[in-house]
């Protein structure tokens, strides 16, 4: 439960509101590429958080993540984004950022 929180957390503060708007209005993420890539090539391009070292092009990843999801998968709620983020985490072995989030989450109201 702990994690799903901190994901929960982390998809809130990586929402589309963060994203870079253009001059037309549109955000750098909700690119037609975005739009048009399927499940299985997203899966197959998604990097672990640890290995991008640049503090900027972790948080392009998460938005990106974030236009993925919403140009792909518009009927997916937030408890879903999560579920198939964390997934993506888990089957990339991204250990490093699986360890963080599980030592970040706090229980709530500091029980």
């Amino acid at each position: 439960m702990r994690i799903l929180a901190a994901i929960a957390a982390l998809l809130l503060l990586s929402g589309p509101s963060l994203a870079a708007v253009n001059d037309d209005g549109a955000s750098d993420t909700d690119t037609p590429a975005v739009a048009a890539t399927d499940d299985a090539t997203f899966d197959s391009q998604f990097q672990c958080p640890e290995t991008i070292t640049d503090r900027d092009a972790q948080i392009d990843e998460a938005l990106h993540y974030q236009a993925w999801a919403r140009l792909n998968h518009p009927d997916w709620n937030l408890r879903k984004r999560m579920d198939v983020r964390y997934g993506l985490l888990r089957r990339h072995a991204c250990a490093v950022t699986l360890a963080n989030v599980a030592a970040s989450a706090l229980p709530p109201f500091g029980k």
